[in-house]
């Protein structure tokens, strides 16, 4: 039977081959799937890897990339674990290449295509794999090869994904390892090619940086690399390629620096060398799409050369290259940002030519061709042709002399506006989405104004504006986003003052109360809209004209033009001058002596008063229309990249005049003239911590020079913390008075709890007993500590409204060990927490902070421990991206690394530099691996001044599930873990050596439960003179007791007995009253305190020279009742 089944697998196996290779794919696969199950009934691994790496395979050719992903990573993990029981298997060994192999395939594919997310899958699961070979065989030259091979593809992906950090690690990587390669082997082509393409590779990058000496360094160098491979074989295309390549990317780097003519020499001599490549090939695709590359190059730098008719015949050639690429792949996204990128060059151009028909043209179609999902190449091409196609809208109608082709344009231009508010709301584009939303209703204002003032119907005018008041407030209520509701009120209460002076006009007298109405409204809107000043100012005059109108019958009309001349004074200095004329020609009647004429031209009165309103309509929002010209053509366009406390900021520095300042809301963090090497790099990098600023939130940065216009730049400080894990850290000011003075008296809480896994989530087994033992601990330090810290896992959330309240009481910063976010709890955490939750949070470790009298601020952690980790279907810890330095006092800052995040140097070095004292929450087995890191920091400083780590670890036991922590309640086994929890800090040279006696390990083999009592000198120097008695840090403890628990130690050494009189002991001692008294009471009970307590034993050994709160302290304990 056996054998039947695997001779059935191989039958079907060699029948989906032939299916494949006559490309009749369903076929193909049925016959795969039967040969699967045939090969699992019989259990031949062989047979199913095989199968499995056709079956990706095909997948793979009928483009079910994410379907042949997931296959190709299933058979490699099962290839992985055979070969690692029979390492030598070399069918195994082929199979797992195999596999590789398709995985780098399929990534190029999705790169190349443009889906950058799944392609960065393929890529990182190669490397996974890759790593995994090369660490069993370090010196094989293959596995570094193809280690090296997709570290550099990975750069290629980042950089596109515009994660630049992470895409210079990766070639930088790449290119040691083939560099490393080529000094072994010095002739080998292959590695010669491999290094010749990562310097370009980083070279396009350092240029994207705006590092120029450094990437024209690396282009040379690969350009050198290149011209040599070609001239050991001149027929060599892909020589010929990586030099065309190479020479193109110079040309655009050239083209930056000013260096036109050496620019255009570059792109020249790269088509020249594309354009005959693709005539010997004129199908291939990546030819076509090098030739369309430079050509839009060259049509760019001709446009900048003013050769415009030369430029623009490039960007059409470009044009058709590229769409016959798309053509062919409709839904490949690299080619859409190509065909994208050349219209908006093209529209750009025919718009500078003033051809705006032809230019509207190349936008629209521009925005045609962008597919869903978007990708981060056409992004910002789409988002660039909107905002073109509404400057160019606006443009028009604000030039159209004709009302009806107005009304056309602006009507185009709201509805651009409309039409892509879920495509920036979509892709974050907060800023373009707040211009966009502004130009929108700016445009459909002065839309609905100028179609209205064409109706002579004073109600159906009304009508008109009732509706677009309407839409208005609804497009408002749908914005989430506090700046775009106050425009939109803004926008509402002008359109309710326009209504108004529409109804008091409508009439045959005008109505003083609705104009009365209608400034209060324009007051309100001028309060966000500045430019609704003009109206609330004409009709405030209006008003005291109308008020006083029966002026007009005078015989001397002195009164009625001294009015109306102080109207004029009033109004703006930047006001329509056809708003002043028209107030004048009023002025005028009244030089009108005769009064039968002058009442001839009172009858226009009203025709004086509607060309007032029509003027004060014209470009309103004019400002609007401004800022999307700003954006587009801002003076230096900076560029941020925020790493490790440093701002580093490119631009164009050629365009920045005299001194430069950089600010943030309330904050000046750069302010002096550019030195010539910032000039020559065209950047700058600001160290955040030498100026002693570290950000508590979102900033915007603020760019300004004397004779320039400010630029803004909104900033999240999102990083790259390792690995690909992006964070923020924040500095939370406490605001509380902790540690106003030199000491700051912290409390370590070593605690014993168990701990299970439920729904993907850690939680600490609770109880009422075990709450009391919360509470308790909490009560017996309020009148000792400034900040106490509990162990990781050991404070559910359900006890921190509890403790918050403690808080506000005493005074105390309470760091309440962490919990998972579960969605049990996550309605409660607004009531409580500074921070919004939601289900993006759920497994998320969260560290919650609770400050007096404020809401709870909460550091997530980044780096999970082995068993908090994703592990096949298993869902483990969530990565958290945010972490909170507290701020006590000036120059003292609190961190907090909870458990294993303190083993990744990256995140531990950045809180070590901003930071005094860090606290470490943990539920740790093994914590000595902790202090040794510690101990290398505080001899090995990173950098100057005290350091503290207090290591706050649980006595615990781990469950897989709750019942199995169930099971351990009737008694104590050796199960428990942890401990040692304690101090380490900068001492002297004299207290160095006493240095382990802030480590409280456990005696005997006893993990115990106590409170560690630290009073750390802040202002200690150690390099002051230590005879002056300066003192580092004085500690002591509190023991923690539970009956419970006592009562349960099983031993044979313990008896019933024992266990009463231990009890009755602990409260004896705190009973006593004088020195001799609990002297003898301990020295007496010296044996049966070691019992129960060897850590307390060792430290009552010797109780000479000490006086009556000396020995209490020594021996000070809470004991927990079991009820």
């Amino acid at each position: 039977m056996l054998e039947s089944l695997r001779d059935s697998a191989v039958n079907h196996l060699k029948e989906a081959l032939e299916l494949m290779q006559k490309n009749q794919n369903e076929e193909a696969l049925k016959a795969l799937e039967k040969a699967e199950e045939a090969a699992r009934h019989e259990k031949t691994n062989d047979i199913f890897l095989y199968v499995q790496t056709l079956k990706g395979h095909l997948m793979q050719a009928v483009g079910a990339y994410e379907e042949a992903l997931n296959i190709h990573s299933l058979a490699l993990k099962i290839a992985e674990e055979l070969i690692s029981t029979d390492p030598d298997n070399e069918l195994y060994q082929s199979i797992l290449q195999m596999n590789l192999d398709e995985i780098i395939t399929l990534g190029n594919i999705l790169y190349n295509t443009g889906r950058f997310l799944q392609a960065k899958n393929c890529y990182e699961l190669h490397l996974q794999i890759s790593q995994y070979l090369l660490a069993t065989d370090p010196e094989n030259v293959s596995y570094q090869s193809d280690v090296a091979m997709t570290l550099n593809n990975l750069g290629a992906l980042l950089k596109n994904m515009g994660r630049i950090e992470e895409a210079k690690q990766r070639y930088e990587n790449s290119l040691e390892i083939y560099e490393n390669l080529l000094a072994t082997d010095p002739e080998n082509v292959s590695y010669q090619s491999y290094v010749g393409t990562t310097l370009n590779n980083l070279g396009a990058l350092l240029s994207d940086m705006g590092r120029i000496e450094e990437a024209k360094q690396r282009y040379e160098n690969s350009l050198e690399i290149y011209e040599n491979l070609l001239a050991t074989d001149p027929e060599n295309v892909s020589y010929q390629s990586y030099v065309g390549t190479t020479l193109n990317n110079l040309g655009a780097l050239l083209s930056d620096m000013g260096r036109i003519e050496e620019a255009k020499q570059r792109y020249e001599n790269a088509l020249e060398i594309y354009e005959n490549l693709l005539a010997t090939d004129l199908e291939n695709v990546s030819y076509q799409s090098y030739v369309g590359t430079t050509l839009n190059n060259l049509g760019s730098l001709l446009s900048d050369m003013g050769r415009i008719e030369e430029a623009k015949q490039r960007y059409e050639n470009a044009l058709e290259m590229r769409q016959n690429l798309l053509e062919h792949d409709p839904e490949n996204v690299s080619y859409q940002s190509y065909v994208g990128t050349t219209l908006n060059n093209l529209g750009n151009l025919l718009w500078n030519m003033g051809r705006i028909g032809e230019a509207k043209q190349r936008y629209e179609k521009a925005l045609e061709i962008y597919s869903e999902p978007m990708q981060y190449l056409t992004i910002g091409r789409k988002s660039h042709s909107i905002m073109k196609l509404i400057e160019l809208n606006t443009e028009q109608a604000k030039s159209e002399t004709n009302s009806h082709r107005q009304i056309k344009y602006l009507e185009e231009a709201y509805q651009l506006c409309k039409k892509n508010q879920e495509f920036f709301s979509k892709y974050g584009l907060k800023h373009e989405k707040k211009l966009v939303m502004e130009a929108g209703l700016s445009a459909y204002v002065d839309y609905v104004i100028k179609d209205i003032r064409e109706e002579k119907d004073s109600e159906k005018r009304a009508e008109g504006y009732e509706k677009a008041i309407k839409a208005i407030e609804k497009l408002g209520k749908i914005e989430d986003d506090e700046e775009i509701e106050k425009t939109a009120y803004s926008t509402v209460c002008y359109l309710e003052g326009r209504k108004l002076v529409n109804e008091a006009l409508g009439s045959e007298q005008p109505d003083l109360e609705l104009i009365k109405q209608a400034t209060n409204q324009f007051k309100d809107a001028k309060e966000t809209y500045k430019k609704t000043n003009v109206c609330y100012c004409i009709y405030i005059g209006l008003l005291k004209i109308l008020e006083n109108v029966e002026l007009f019958e005078e015989e001397n009309g002195s009164k009625a033009k001294e009015i109306i001349n102080q109207v004029i004074e009033i109004l703006p200095e930047n006001i329509d001058p056809g708003i002043k004329g028209a107030f004048e020609e009023i002025a005028k009647i009244f030089d009108e002596k005769d009064i039968k004429s002058r009442k001839k031209h009172l009858e226009e009165f009203d025709g004086k008063i509607r060309a007032i309103e029509y003027k004060a309509l014209e470009n309103l929002f004019g400002r609007v229309q401004k800022k999307l010209k700003d954006y587009i053509e801002e003076p230096f366009s900076p560029n941020l990249f925020y790493n490790n406390w440093k701002l580093r900021i490119t631009f164009d520095a050629e365009k920045i005049k005299d001194k430069l300042t950089v600010k943030t809301a309330n904050t000046i963090i750069f302010n002096r003239a550019l030195s010539k090497e910032e000039i020559k790099d065209n950047e700058i990098e600001i160290d955040f911590l030498e100026r002693r600023y570290i950000p508590s939130g979102e900033d915007r940065i603020i760019f300004e020079t004397p004779t320039q216009k400010p630029v803004i730049r909104d900033i999240d400080y999102s990083e790259t913390i390792s690995k690909n894990k992006k964070a923020r850290i924040f500095l939370h000011d406490c605001f509380n008075g902790v540690c106003t003075a030199g000491d700051l008296k912290v409390a370590v809480v070593q605690l014993r709890y168990d701990v299970y896994g439920e729904d993907y989530a850690v939680k600490v087994l609770e109880s009422e007993a075990y709450k009391r033992k919360v509470m308790a601990i909490l009560e017996a330090v309020k009148e000792e500590a400034d900040i106490i810290v509990f162990p990781e896992f050991s404070i559910p959330f359900d006890y921190l409204e509890d403790i918050q309240n403690y808080a506000n009481e005493t005074g105390i910063i309470v760091f309440a060990g962490t919990h998972y976010v579960t969605e049990e709890n996550l309605e409660k955490y607004e009531k409580l927490f500074a921070s919004d939750f939601g289900e993006e949070d759920f497994r998320k470790n969260i560290c919650p902070v609770v400050i007096p009298n404020s809401n709870i601020i909460h550091s997530e952690k980044m780096f999970g421990a082995k068993e908090e980790r994703d592990l096949f279907f298993h869902k483990g810890m969530k990565q958290g991206k945010l972490n909170h330095i507290f701020k006590l006092r000036d120059n003292l800052n609190l961190g907090v690394l909870i458990c294993f995040e303190y083993l990744n140097d990256e995140l531990r070095h950045r809180l070590i530099s901003a930071c005094d004292i860090i606290l470490v929450p943990q539920t740790n087995p093994k914590p000595s691996r902790f202090y040794g890191v510690a101990k290398n920091d505080l001899n090995s400083p990173l950098c100057a001044g005290n350091k503290a780590f207090l290591m706050a670890n649980g006595v615990f036991r781990i469950g897989k599930t709750k019942k199995d922590v169930e099971k351990w309640l009737s008694g104590l086994e050796n199960e428990i873990e942890g401990g040692s929890s304690g101090v380490l800090l900068t001492l002297d040279k004299d207290s160095y050596k006493m240095q382990d006696e802030g480590i409280i390990s456990h005696v005997k083999y006893q993990k115990e439960q106590f409170i560690l009592l630290a009073t750390i000198n802040t202002q200690f120097s150690a390099s002051r003179d230590v005879q002056a008695g300066h003192e580092p840090i004085k500690t002591s403890f509190i023991h923690i007791f539970e009956e419970k628990e006592i009562r349960l130690i099983k031993s044979e050494n313990i008896t019933r007995e024992n266990t009463e009189e231990f009890l009755a002991l602990i409260g004896d001692i705190n009973f006593c009253k004088d020195r001799k008294e609990i002297k003898t009471l301990i020295e007496k009970n010296s044996s049966l305190i070691e019992k129960y307590s060897p850590l307390m034993h060792e430290n009552i050994k010797n109780l000479n020279n000490l006086d009556f709160e000396d020995i209490k302290e020594k021996c000070r304990c809470i004991l927990i009742p079991a009820s």
